[in-house]
């Protein structure tokens, strides 16, 4: 059976055509869109601003946690908003703060320490609140699990209000007098948002119930709200969001509203990071902003991150700033060492065909950066995994994150019984696992996700492991590499879970020159196609890549971007995965049987051997199947005959050399190179 190489392979021509004219896109853009877009969704997907957002009132519970809270504020009765140190639950927090404060409400912000007190709300939280003076507790991307800490708090007098957006458990904490999460909502969309989104929501609900009153002015709820949209942008992003419904429009509005704002915090982090504002897009996001904020809690206290992001005075924001670049400069010590550690127990334990479904692994690394680990590992092996701290106590506490779209939660929690607490969702989770039972879980649980997936051990470079899918979404002409597309697939995102950037196939392609850059840690490629020559753009290539020779043929897979330097925007094919391949059939092979097929009008496929020297012919069979494929051809009597005026088309249109092309690509590494 033929397998196409890239998604658009069969796509009506006539309906992107269509697309494209009705919309104003370019027919290579057009084409993409209609493999992931149904045509009648089009006009809303290209202007997500026109998608409505969800009424805060769909949470079920969302009157009870307004009314309680407002009860707070008028009384003056202390609130004790509890988060999580993560970005989402960072911005979360800051949501509900920034809120709590314009109402003038009496209140603390208590962020939970990685190491000292783990996640979420626990007795041990409880009690510093109620230390503290507080009546009423506020949790921000925590707490649908917590339900023995919730009925503490009540036992002690304490109301509890739950804002979250992770998975709940078999019970739901029903102590709590609001739970503003979607398993107590109208609306099964409302599952998208992140803890930063629900929050978000919770903030909306509040401001709409004073705007009537004194307490705030026009312009301060204006500029409140937009911070707000920007945070709950921030922890989409960052908590990996499906990108769909609300969540496109939320993240949309929110990067304009962060490229323009001026909050001192925010102005002094991106200074720090090194980033230009005005030009800052959701990959600069997840690149250069989130890891800083994450930075925080990792090696250390989140509330620093917390108050960088409140902070209201440029001298303050930009010393915190600087704490926060130093916590980040350890993290990335840590995540290095920690990696490397990781990969060398893989090469160890397991042979390269063997690396098992699920990866679990653990060792002597800090807790704040096993999360970071554990997505390296899953991104680089295309499957789940879950990495462990081992400081040395009997209960090890991991991190896993998992490609989209596989039941990585499900699998986990049919091994649950085997792990002392687990949480979190489809594609990023944390749980804690006891020494003398690490070995049992990780057997239950990569017999679990084989039974669940039908995932096996393989190689992670076997170009082999996913030949039924396609590599791409399209293939992409180097003449089309323009600077115009670019800027159009950039429009078409926010991309994320659900929606993932557009990725195109570029090749054959002949090497013309490789220059190493970043003392050797990137390569720039310039190839050729035909008469077109481009430079293809390779962070982090394997070490084979760097010795490959001009003149080989090769294969990429690489997203088209702006790129924006020193405030000049060029177009850049990054590289995300390159194949070599031995011998295809190029568009010169092509050209010189269509010539002697058009002069004779008529050939046997014996008759290749005459016209050309041995040293030059390529299978014959792939060039007249093609011919017949793309309609330029047809075979009548042993004999292919000339199409008159057939027309014209990309050769990689055809499936027929799609297969080929699939052939004839192999890694280096299965080469000995």
């Amino acid at each position: 059976m033929s397998v196409p190489l890239w998604s658009t392979a069969g796509i009506d021509a006539e309906i992107v055509r269509q697309v494209a004219l009705e919309h104003g896109l370019p027919n290579r853009v057009a084409r993409v869109l209609c493999t992931r877009v149904n045509v009648e969704d089009i006009p809303l997907w290209l202007q997500p601003e026109r998608v409505p957002y969800t009424s805060p009132g769909l949470f079920f519970d969302m009157k009870f946690a307004v009314e309680r809270i407002g009860r707070s504020v008028t009384s003056g009765e202390r609130i004790a908003v509890i988060g999580d140190y993560d970005v989402d639950g960072v911005t979360a927090t800051t949501i509900v703060a920034t809120t709590l404060e314009a109402l003038g409400a009496d209140f603390r912000c208590y962020i939970p320490h990685r190491v000292d007190d783990g996640y979420g709300l626990s007795k041990d939280l409880v009690d510093r609140a109620k230390d503290g003076g507080c009546g009423l507790i506020v949790t921000v991307d925590n707490g649908i699990r917590a339900n023995d800490a919730v009925h503490y708090a009540t036992e002690l007098g304490i109301d509890v209000i739950i804002t979250d957006h992770h998975e709940p458990g078999d019970e739901l904490p029903e102590a709590a007098v609001a739970l503003v999460h979607f398993a107590r909502a109208d609306d099964a969309t409302l599952a998208i948002l992140s803890g930063a989104g629900v929050a978000w929501k919770l903030a909306s609900a509040l401001i709409e119930s004073q705007e009537a009153s004194a307490l705030f002015e026009s312009q301060e709820v204006t500029e409140l709200r937009k911070w707000h949209v920007g945070l709950a942008a921030l922890g989409a992003l960052a908590d990996i969001m499906p990108m769909k419904g609300e969540n496109r429009r939320l993240v949309r509005e929110g990067m304009r509203i962060l490229r323009t704002i001026s909050q001192p915090g925010w102005l002094a982090l991106c200074e720090a990071a090194g980033v230009n504002q005005a030009t800052l897009n959701e990959t600069g996001v997840l690149w250069s902003i989130t890891p800083r904020i994450n930075a925080a809690g990792r090696m250390g206290s989140a509330e620093i991150a917390l108050s960088l992001l409140r902070c209201k005075d440029a001298p303050s924001a930009s010393r915190l700033a600087l704490e926060v670049e130093e916590r980040n400069a350890e993290r990335r010590r840590a995540t290095t060492t920690a990696t490397t550690a990781a990969e060398k127990w893989l090469g160890n334990t397991y042979s390269a065909g063997d690396i098992p479904p699920v990866i679990v692994v653990a060792g002597p690394w800090p807790l704040g950066v096993v999360g970071i680990v554990a997505a390296k590992l899953s991104d680089a092996y295309r499957r789940p995994a879950i990495v462990f701290a081992d400081d040395g106590r009997e209960l090890l506490r991991g991190s896993g994150r998992a490609p989209d779209g596989l039941p990585f939660y499900d699998a986990v929690r049919s091994c649950s019984h085997l792990l002392e607490h687990f949480g979190g969702h489809s594609t990023a989770l944390g749980c804690g696992v006891l020494r003398d039972n690490l070995d049992s879980f990780r057997t239950a649980l990569t017999s679990a996700m084989t039974d669940y997936t039908g995932l096996v051990s393989v190689h992670h470079e076997n170009v082999a492991d996913d030949a039924w899918l396609p590599v791409a979404d399209d293939y992409l002409p180097l003449t089309e590499g323009t600077l115009e597309t670019a800027r159009w697939l950039a429009d078409l995102g926010p991309y994320g879970p659900g929606y993932p950037p557009y990725r195109f196939y570029v090749g054959p392609v002949e090497v013309t020159e490789l220059t190493p850059m970043g003392a050797r840690k990137h390569l720039r490629l310039t190839v050729r196609e035909g008469q077109s020559f481009a430079r293809l753009i390779w962070f982090n290539p394997p070490d084979w890549a760097f010795q490959l020779e001009r003149g080989v043929s090769l294969a990429a897979v690489v997203a088209l971007e702006v790129n924006n330097w020193q405030g000049r925007e060029q177009p850049q094919l990054r590289v995300e995965t390159a194949y070599l391949l031995t011998k295809p059939v190029v568009r010169e092979d092509f050209v010189r049987v269509y010539r002697l097929l058009q002069a004779r009008r008529k050939l046997l496929a014996s008759d290749i051997g005459q016209a050309f020297r041995p040293d030059v012919q390529k299978p014959v069979q792939t060039i007249f199947d093609t011919f017949v494929d793309l309609g330029f051809a047809y075979l009548e009597e042993s004999a292919y005959h000339v199409v008159e005026q057939a027309q014209t088309q990309d050769l990689r249109e055809s499936i027929v050399y799609q297969t080929h092309l699939r052939a004839v690509a192999v890694q280096a590494e299965a080469m000995g190179q």
